[in-house]
């Protein structure tokens, strides 16, 4: 006999009565009773907005507790429902969070669903993924992809972007220019919405461009608005990497970035630019060995990996406790200048691998080098620019090595 008050959404069941999530084959998919929480809520307005604050004040009512707690919860939903959950949960950006569509009643679970949907992935702010409905225009069939993909004006956009080279300032406004155009046509063009974030983002990283906050709020809203619509792999993968990398403390957000990686890699996990970013999120937020796997796996399926793969694996070796590993990968790039422009933090992460390789002498001679280049002359001032790091351990791990190859402090 069916429990009325059981829910069903796509191929789950929330079964009040045991207070667990079900899928089709009626086992059972764990969940932390303040994330079950949650999903009940979500679940009873299944179809509508539910707004983060009355989320935080349903499932803690009597607590006060910070949107990465709802975050926490969300993520954790996420992972029971995968991988239909992309199919199921979407954000709203800066607002709350939804499941798509009205259940219906549970009737036993592993029946078939009418329901179907036309999906895409996505997320935004503590992103993780996103269902759009078939009431968003996205294209669905084999041709109508290959001719999007074959859009020559995203193709030259795409050319133009590809090195990211500081150097390539007036192919970055050439960009911004032919995607603002675009735009104005297709105003839900999320490849092309993507994109131009990326060219804002472009501006916050090349210092000698200038960039500050209002260019690096612009590039988030713009990648988050092409994830919101139903934007691709690349589209969380730079979403990603903004909430790693922003010089903006208040803008990085470690679990928006691990979310909106793992989205990536899961819309497209062939592509090793996805893992290589996976692997970046995984290290910074205290997941070095699993890091080292995603990073080690990314360089294999990429014949010539840029160097940017080099500093992800460096980082994740160390951290992982591999000095010697990381030494192999920092190595080839410190004659390539490691302490200039934006690639001076793989210096300091060169000099503390030496370190603890026992390879002090030439640590040392890093540190030298590097306090000619970069005004950071103690621990203390390395650390600052280090506050990326989510553990603890890890942090002092570094700076240890610092210590050990002289750095004061």
């Amino acid at each position: 006999m069916d429990d009325p008050r059981n829910i069903r959404f796509g191929s789950f069941v929330l079964n009040r009565a045991h207070g667990c999530l079900q899928d089709e084959t009626g086992a059972e998919r764990f969940l932390r009773p303040k994330s079950f929480r949650v999903l009940e809520l979500l679940s009873e307005r299944c179809g509508q907005l539910v707004s983060k604050d009355e989320l935080i004040r349903e499932t803690w009512p009597d607590v006060f507790v910070s949107d990465d707690s709802l975050a926490q919860c969300v993520s954790d939903i996420r992972r029971a429902l995968e991988p239909e959950g992309a199919k199921l949960l979407r954000t709203v950006p800066r607002r709350g969070y939804m499941l798509v569509d009205q259940p219906v009643r549970a009737q036993e679970p592993g029946r078939a669903h009418s329901k179907q949907w036309i999906v895409t992935a996505g997320g935004l702010v503590t992103v993780f993924f996103v269902v759009i409905t078939v009431l968003w225009v996205q294209p669905h069939n084999r041709s109508e992809v290959e001719s999007f993909a074959a859009d020559p004006v995203m193709q030259q956009v795409d050319a133009l972007l590809e090195s990211r080279d500081w150097q390539q300032r007036e192919n970055n406004e050439q960009a911004r220019r032919l995607l603002e155009s675009v735009i104005s046509e297709n105003p839900e063009h999320a490849d092309a919405l993507a994109s131009l974030g990326l060219t804002y983002w472009l501006e916050v990283q090349h210092v000698a461009w200038g960039g500050g906050r209002r260019e690096m709020e612009r590039a988030l809203e713009l990648v988050e608005r092409a994830v919101s619509i139903g934007g691709s792999a690349r589209s969380h993968r730079l979403l990603a990497e903004m909430r790693l990398l922003s010089p903006f403390p208040e803008i990085r957000s470690r679990i928006d970035a691990l979310a909106n990686a793992r989205a990536a890699v899961t819309i497209d996990a062939e592509d090793p630019n996805n893992l290589a970013v996976l692997a970046q999120a995984l290290a910074l937020t205290g997941r070095s060995h699993e890091a080292v796997q995603i990073i080690e796996e990314a360089i294999r399926r990429e014949p010539t990996p840029p160097d940017w793969y080099r500093q992800v694996a460096g980082l994740s070796y160390l951290l992982a406790g591999k000095p010697v590993r990381a030494v192999e990968q920092f190595g080839p790039l410190y004659g390539a200048g490691t302490f200039t422009q934006a690639r001076w933090w793989p210096g300091w992460l060169f000099a503390a691998s030496l370190a603890h390789a026992g390879r002090t002498e030439e640590a040392a001679r890093v540190v030298s080098t590097a306090q000619r280049h970069r005004p950071k002359q103690s621990v203390a001032g390395v650390a600052e620019s280090f506050d990326g790091l989510a553990n603890d351990e890890d942090l002092e791990f570094f700076l240890e090595g610092l210590r050990i190859a002289g750095v004061p402090g």
